[in-house]
Parts: C-alpha cells; sequence; structure tokens
C-alpha cells in the first residue's frame, strides 16, 4: 500500500516540473524526492515520469494518478479543515500572506493590540510575490491587491491603498522642481522588472514614462530605497513615503488598487482566523486615511 505522504510528494514535483523545484517547496533535499518517487512508483508498480532532455514529463500512468491523487488531496485538505473548525480557543498559528510592502511596512508594526489581546496566537506572516495557495493549506488568509477567483475562497473588500510618484528633495529640485515631473521623459525613474509588468503601478509607469531610462527591481523596498538615494523618482505606496523628509510627493495617486481579505470558506468559521482576520479589517478601518495618502503618518 502507497504512502499518502510519497502521493504528496508526487503532486508537488508534478506541479513544479522537476526535483529541484519540490525540493525547494517540500524544504526537503532533491535525493529525498527522487527516493520518494521511487517508492511510490515500486509501490504502485508503474512508472510516474520520463526523464528527457526538457526535464520531466509525465507517463500515461502518472496523468492517471494526479487525478486520483488530486481528489486524495483535496479530502485530506477538507479534513484536517474540518478538524480544526472544531478548535474554540483563540490560540495557535494563523498563516498569513501578503505582499512585503505592507506585511512589513503596515501589518506587522500594528500587531501589538492582537497580541496582547491573544497572548497564545502566533502569527506567520508570509511575504512573496507569488501568491501563497489558500485552497491548499499553504497559508490560512491573505491580503492581497486584486481579487481572487479561485473556488472556495471568500473575499471581501476591507479598503484601498494609493500609490503616488516620489523623489528626494534634492533630485526633485535638481531637475526643475515639481512641476518638472509632469514630463517623465526627461526623469530618471525607478521601475518594476518584467514579472511585474503586470501589475497596474508597472502599466502606469510604462504608459507615462515615454523613453526615460529605468533602473528596475521586483522589490518596492529596493525602489523606495533607490529614490531616498536620488536615483530617480518611483512609484511607491502612499502609507510607506508620505511625511517623510527624505522624499518628496511630485506627482498624486496615480494609482488606486483595492485591498481584499481573503479567506478560505471552511476555515472563516475558525476562532483563531476569525480573530486575525477582524482585527485587520479593523486596523485598516483606522488606518484609511494613511493607506489613502490623505493622512501622513
Amino acid at each position: 500500500m502507497f504512502d499518502w505522504s510519497d502521493v504528496r510528494v508526487f503532486l508537488t514535483v508534478q506541479r513544479g516540473g522537476s526535483f529541484s523545484t519540490a525540493a525547494r517547496e517540500l524544504r526537503m533535499d532533491q535525493t529525498t524526492v527522487g527516493r520518494r518517487i521511487a517508492v511510490l512508483e515500486a509501490s504502485l508498480g508503474v512508472k510516474l515520469f520520463r526523464r528527457g532532455r526538457d526535464g520531466l514529463t509525465l507517463t500515461s500512468a502518472g496523468q492517471a494518478v494526479v487525478e486520483h491523487a488530486s481528489r486524495m488531496e483535496q479530502d485530506a485538505l477538507a479534513l484536517d479543515r474540518a478538524v480544526r473548525g472544531q478548535d474554540t480557543a483563540v490560540g495557535g498559528v494563523v498563516r498569513v500572506t501578503t505582499l512585503e510592502s505592507f506585511g512589513a511596512r503596515f501589518l506587522a508594526p500594528r500587531l501589538g493590540p492582537l497580541r496582547a489581546k491573544h497572548p497564545s496566537l502566533a502569527i506567520d506572516v508570509h511575504t512573496e510575490n507569488r501568491s501563497l495557495n489558500l485552497s491548499r493549506r499553504e497559508a490560512d488568509l491573505a491580503v492581497r491587491f486584486a481579487r481572487p477567483v479561485q473556488d472556495g475562497l471568500v473575499a471581501r473588500k476591507i479598503g484601498a491603498v494609493a500609490y503616488a510618484l516620489y523623489g528626494a528633495p534634492a533630485y526633485v529640485e535638481a531637475r526643475g522642481g515639481k512641476r518638472s515631473a509632469r514630463d517623465l521623459a526627461s526623469h530618471d525613474l525607478l521601475g518594476f522588472d518584467d514579472d511585474l509588468s503586470f501589475i497596474p503601478e508597472a502599466v502606469w509607469l510604462s504608459q507615462n514614462a515615454g523613453a526615460a531610462r529605468v533602473v528596475r527591481s521586483n522589490s518596492v523596498a529596493v525602489l523606495e530605497a533607490g529614490a531616498v538615494a536620488g536615483l530617480g523618482l518611483a512609484v511607491l505606496p502612499c502609507f510607506i513615503a508620505d511625511g517623510r523628509a527624505d522624499l518628496e510627493r511630485v506627482v498624486s495617486a496615480v494609482v488606486m488598487r483595492d485591498l481584499w481579505l481573503v479567506v478560505h470558506a471552511e476555515l472563516r468559521g475558525v476562532p483563531r482566523v476569525r480573530a486575525v482576520t477582524d482585527f485587520i479589517a479593523q486596523i485598516v478601518r483606522e488606518g484609511e486615511g494613511l493607506l489613502l495618502g490623505a493622512t501622513p503618518r
């Protein structure tokens, strides 16, 4: 009889396309991943992957296993959520996924009252450009800047975040003051790399920058640091850049992004998850002016 944990490894390899990607995802070494696949293949009596120059491809048997294994995974996750849903105390771990800028500069500094109210509650905050999958329990809830489309998730809009164009005061003065920022083609700009070319901030910059020279990154922190250092202008969240002596807003509210609180439907009633979702919604309401760029921090 095969082991469910080996099936989980198989699904991770299939989704990631390689043993190395699966090893990073599962936090185990690549040799162990290969051994677990070999054990599963021996248990089932079939080969699941073909290994070629272009990497791994599923065999016909492997394709059949994916369908059944995915159903097993969903049943296992449903069982886990049902058991966790019996919890009555506000304690344990709640995993939150969000963008680095929001997690580090807005959420984390405001967690004190939640900790004081529920001392046995632990919050894991994951900040990645990749959105962790709530359906597969990579996280318990998410704060996202776009509404998700996956089945089984409950999303509610809790606010919005304004973005504006900022530069160091010395840079702005040297380039002719705020009025000169209307002609972005004459400025050095700090922008987003190709992986983030679809986000509204990057789209606005692309549409308005013309042939401007652009320093690019996938990190808001890098763009912020570059702007502070006088490398050029950057589109930044107002809650990060407003009210600072080392940054000056030169073009207001170039982008407005909705803020969504997302949780799996089967977890929204769990007390510890509900406590965190209610708290995040509350601090967003209280920080509305800051998030919308109307109240400097």
